[in-house]
């Protein structure tokens, strides 16, 4: 099992290139869970390794700003109590998305999904892991893609485009769709306000509009709303953000009874990719129902 260890540092913590006086490679944030891999030739510093952002970063850390962590799985609760058995079935599903979030992750999601109640039982994280991975593109992005082509936006945005020539004005344009397509609805301003674009989707669940950024951010107390790009930045607030919007639709009620299309109608309000999902249900079920 990785030894695995939680920074203590209120203020966070440098990863240095070099023990003592090394360059700053990233500063890690309080409560960041990191892997040891080495010591130094310095007793008080370890060698290290942790994710930042979508990197995983190697370098040396003083071990006094280091708790050993232990994840303590919740009894009755479908956990990742083996880390690095529970690493590989997640690459087994993710792919190689999972390499960029390493082992490191997985007490933070562990921790994140017991909190919702969501890893509860293998339905639910089944469930779960399917729509997420059908919205982020198969774990391939945290942010929407806009890079339509004018014939794509008069498919999939028809309502909002007068005819296919008005549609073909803002192709391959991905700020000038979102800002034309998302206005004037979800708490977003006119076309002109650029709300649609600074209120895209993002994250794992791809939460869009104004008032959706407000209200889970809300619930989760981070500022989202004024801050939107923190979704994509931090896989630990994309996997929150996604378990808080689950909750607030009340889907592991969905998930119990196995019912994908009113999961995937509180998660998308419709059911686009449905075929998708339920693909993604059943390779999700092989791998932990």
């Amino acid at each position: 099992m990785a030894d695995l260890y939680q920074v203590t540092a209120k203020r966070g913590l440098f990863l240095r290139n070099a023990p003592i006086d090394g360059d700053v490679i990233t500063s890690l944030a309080y409560n960041d869970v990191v892997e040891r891999v080495g010591s130094s030739n310095h007793e008080d510093w370890w060698q290290i390794r942790a994710s930042a952002g979508r990197n995983v970063e190697t370098g040396f850390a003083h071990r006094g700003f280091l708790f050993a962590y232990d994840p303590k799985p919740k009894t009755r609760t479908f956990s990742f109590s083996n880390l690095e058995a529970s690493f590989d079935r997640v690459r087994s599903f993710v792919g190689d998305f999972a390499e960029s979030y390493s082992p490191q992750l997985l007490p933070i999601l562990n921790d994140i999904l017991t909190d919702y109640g969501i890893n509860k039982n293998p339905k639910r994280f089944c469930h779960f892991m399917a729509q997420i991975g059908h919205e982020s593109a198969h774990f391939t992005t945290l942010e929407e893609n806009l890079w339509y082509s004018s014939s794509g936006l008069w498919r999939v945005f028809r309502k909002y485009f007068d005819s296919p020539e008005h549609a073909a004005q803002y192709a391959r344009q991905p700020e000038r769709i979102a800002n034309r397509v998302y206005a004037n609805r979800m708490g977003n301003g006119p076309e002109e306000s650029g709300d649609g674009y600074r209120y895209r989707g993002r994250g794992f669940i791809q939460l869009t509009g104004r008032d959706n950024y407000r209200r889970i951010g809300q619930r989760i107390e981070l500022d989202l709303e004024g801050d939107p790009d923190m979704i994509r930045r931090d896989v630990a607030v994309a996997v929150l953000v996604s378990a808080d919007y689950w909750d607030s639709r009340n889907l592991n009620k969905a998930a119990d009874v196995d019912d994908i299309e009113a999961v995937t109608r509180g998660v998308n309000g419709g059911y686009n990719g449905l075929e998708d999902r339920k693909t993604l249900l059943k390779r999700a079920k092989a791998i932990w129902g």
